[in-house]
């Protein structure tokens, strides 16, 4: 009895949690975007990341995110939606597609594990820090980790409240893959009902094939799977823009996903170039730039540049030419190995034959990628044969079913610019961060477009509107697969807690106090990873300075 109302009470959570993210959503695009949207449960969803996110992040620059704020603030978020009409809509649909979001989410959920070692080592850490301190200055100091935060701790953090407890740090990214799911599915069906849109539509159901493949795993989820997942969110977005309508609420979402992804990787930066390409071609500039969108996008990424300043003493961390030398709490020498560091790793430097070497030589020559071929290279080919073979099914598949037809789709050139797009990015990727888990979505939505122009551009779209039921029941098989592998999991891990653990399995309490030559407590030492334990805590013992500045902590060293 009790572990069925442990169950109960887990879900139960999952579900409000769902059903204020798509609540947030709606007040995002009420508020910023003009748009007053009932129906896209799913979509508001996505977008609602977007707004607890900027909330978390503005709070926390002058006050921790404690749970009698974070409970505080979501009861005056839930007031505010009351007054601007968000309960005027069907209540039966409203509660069944919050129902699904949810019960996938704790599918995935119970009885996973988090993302080691990342999660234990700086993503749960640093939420700590946020649910106990306003914005700490140079808390890079501490551990290096803590410059590369995703606006998803924030949003962690947010959740952290009477309601929900250490458990609303952990529910929001399994949302999110939920949401992202079953948009993609509605979207499928959507759009494969019209003519002009079936091509886009078999887009989707390839990206909702490789999303299904790729994230079934909660304990796979770190930063980089919600970066991809907005990332082929900005591909449809893109799509949508490109081919059904150059509209400006449509370039609003498009360029708003964009800033989200930076959030949550600063690699993620190169995106940003194509909304600036989109606008620079619009006629009306003024009605763009004077939207209240421009207002909460200009000063959601300030914050966040803000936030990256005074906890790294750089504007886009570890990126040399954005620091500031001056500052007391900017520190150049970790700072530049961080930079070395994080590339040469993502070109397996610890495989190199030169043992010697440093991090700057082995990327400066260039005998990596004969290193990283013989090694890492053998994982991304594992990861991607069911890919290929995928797309090599559906290519046979439309032959002998005699899809194909001489004649080419329209919009080429909007196809093509999202595949040369795709190629920048990858090569980009290739050249500073070769890692499988950092590039999976560039590489995919790249094959997508490539088969596009080997075959798709030639298909007789009445002939694929034939087989709806064909990729109907495709989605449905690999569905269930991902469902079984979790099922699977949960069977053989039902020993253990319902909801992922926060502290490291090896925690046997032990924390050490740091202090520094002056005697002043700095922070707490754990040797193996801290965990959502105290804070500010790190793996690392560092001599570090302290200070404070108008009730502000500045670690520095």
């Amino acid at each position: 009895m009790q572990i069925l109302l442990e169950h109960f009470l887990f879900f139960f959570q999952i579900l409000l949690i769902c059903f204020f993210l798509s609540l947030c959503g709606f007040l995002l695009k009420k508020l910023i975007l003009d748009q007053s949207d009932y129906r896209n449960f799913e979509e508001n969803g996505l977008f609602g990341f977007i707004f607890v996110g900027f909330i978390a992040l503005v709070i926390n620059f002058f006050l921790p995110l404690e749970r009698t704020l974070t409970s505080i603030l979501l009861i005056l978020i839930v007031i505010v939606a009351i007054k601007l009409n968000f309960f005027n809509q069907n209540k039966k649909k409203l509660l069944k597609y919050t129902f699904n979001v949810s019960l996938i989410t704790y599918i995935i959920l119970i009885y996973s594990r988090v993302n080691t070692p990342d999660a234990l080592l700086y993503h749960l850490p640093y939420s700590k820090i946020i649910n106990e301190h306003k914005i700490i200055i140079g808390i890079s100091n501490i551990h290096g980790r803590f410059g590369h935060i995703s606006i998803f701790q924030y949003i962690a953090s947010f959740f952290n409240n009477y309601l929900f407890q250490v458990n609303g740090v952990l529910i929001p990214i399994g949302a999110l893959t939920s949401y992202f799911f079953i948009y993609c599915f509605k979207e499928f069906k959507k759009n494969f009902q019209k003519n002009k849109l079936i091509i886009r539509s078999y887009f989707i159901f390839l990206i909702l094939i490789f999303s299904l493949y790729s994230f079934n795993r909660y304990s796979g989820y770190g930063n980089d799977s919600q970066a991809h997942i907005y990332y082929f969110l900005f591909i449809l977005y893109l799509l949508n823009y490109l081919v059904i309508e150059k509209s400006l609420i449509n370039l609003k979402k498009l360029s708003l996903i964009c800033l989200f992804i930076f959030l949550i990787k600063p690699f993620y930066i190169i995106v940003t170039i194509i909304p600036l390409i989109l606008f620079i071609q619009i006629t009306n500039k003024t009605i763009f730039l004077r939207s209240s969108f421009t207002i909460f996008s200009l000063s959601l990424i300030l914050m966040w540049i803000g936030k990256n300043f005074l906890t790294t003493g750089c504007l886009i961390y570890p990126i040399l030419e954005t620091c500031n030398n001056n500052i007391i709490w900017f520190d150049p020498v970790s700072t530049f190995n961080a930079s070395l560091e994080g590339e040469a790793w993502s070109k397996d430097y610890p495989n190199r034959l030169i043992k010697n070497e440093n991090y700057e030589q082995y990327i400066d020559n260039f005998s990596w990628i004969s290193v990283w071929l013989k090694n890492h290279f053998l994982v991304i080919k594992e990861k991607f044969i069911p890919i290929i073979i995928f797309i090599l099914f559906n290519l046979l598949f439309l032959y002998f079913k005699k899809c194909f037809t001489k004649n080419n789709q329209n919009n080429y050139k909007a196809y093509l610019l999202i595949l040369l797009m795709n190629l920048f990015f990858s090569i980009m990727w290739f050249l500073k961060f070769p890692v499988y888990r950092f590039g999976l979505s560039f590489i995919y939505s790249t094959l997508i477009f490539l088969f596009y122009f080997i075959c798709l551009r030639h298909v007789n779209l009445n002939k694929l509107y034939s087989f709806y039921s064909v990729f109907i029941f495709t989605i449905i098989l690999i569905s269930l697969g991902a469902i079984s592998k979790n099922i699977i999991r949960i069977f053989n891990n039902h020993n253990q807690s319902i909801s992922p653990s926060v502290y490291d399995p090896l925690d046997m309490g032990k924390y050490e106090q740091i202090y520094n030559n002056r005697g002043t407590f700095t922070h707490y030492y754990k040797d193996t990873a801290c965990g959502y334990s105290l804070s500010p805590c790190s793996s690392q013992i560092n001599e570090i300075k302290k200070k404070k500045y108008y009730n502000y902590q500045i670690y520095y060293k």
